[in-house]
């Protein structure tokens, strides 16, 4: 792919300023991460304004540099906008969460498509509720369904035994959860209980803590947010 030029769907995932007109945007594409310089990016008359932001899916041409990780984008244009997602903060704080959440996990290679399509309906899912009001159990839910995804996709989804009316968590380490936790666990959008929703956020801020070198204070200042 070096010295190609590669035209692709992609979600911007972060963006960041590169010198006083230029930025740095990293996305996620079906064959994985790629970051890219953008010159001129916030010039008066630059062709990249409007085209590209946080949340948006767009097609994306970029130049595949032979060395380094740093492309130059041609091209920009917006597939999917998502713009009721600037309708609620609530929404805005998740769907950051779930960008930084696939940029520190997702995999280069095939197995990219697989994070890509999770990152792109979850966003698709907070952007139908945007700006509609939605109550604390429909966040803290589709939270825990994202991050269900996520182990389930980094092979360390827990197995949920139910035993003489109790449940258990197993993996490397065994955590015995209420029944009603476990349920929550295994199908979270199922839930409305905010009590029980928190409990089984819990439960995987564990998994997270063990398995995954995630930020932490981030989750829970985003747990804040939602609930």
């Amino acid at each position: 792919m070096a010295g190609e030029t590669v035209k692709t769907a992609a979600v911007c995932l972060r963006i960041v300023p590169w010198s006083r007109t230029s930025h740095i945007v990293q996305w996620l594409t079906p064959a994985g991460k790629v970051t890219t310089v953008v010159k001129g990016a916030v010039r008066p008359k630059s062709l990249f304004l409007g085209q590209y932001d946080l949340n948006y899916t767009c097609e994306i041409v970029y130049y595949a540099h032979g060395r380094g990780d740093l492309h130059a984008l041609r091209e920009a244009a917006p597939l999917d906008r998502r713009d009721a997602l600037r309708g609620d903060y609530r929404a805005l704080a998740l769907a950051g969460y779930f960008r930084a959440n696939v940029a520190d996990h997702a995999p280069q290679g095939p197995e990219a498509a697989e994070w890509l399509r999770l990152l792109t309906t979850s966003l698709d899912a907070l952007a139908a509720r945007g700006g509609d009001r939605a109550d604390a159990a429909f966040f803290v839910g589709r939270l825990l369904a994202f991050e269900r995804e996520v182990l389930k996709l980094a092979g360390l989804l827990p197995e949920i035994a139910f035993e003489d009316g109790a449940a258990t968590l197993r993996g490397e380490r065994s955590i015995p959860v209420p029944a009603a936790v476990a349920r929550c666990l295994a199908r979270p959008l199922d839930e409305k209980k905010m009590e029980i929703l928190l409990d089984a956020a819990r439960v995987f801020g564990v998994f997270y803590a063990f398995h995954l070198d995630s930020a932490l204070d981030a989750r829970r200042s985003v747990l804040k947010v939602i609930s």
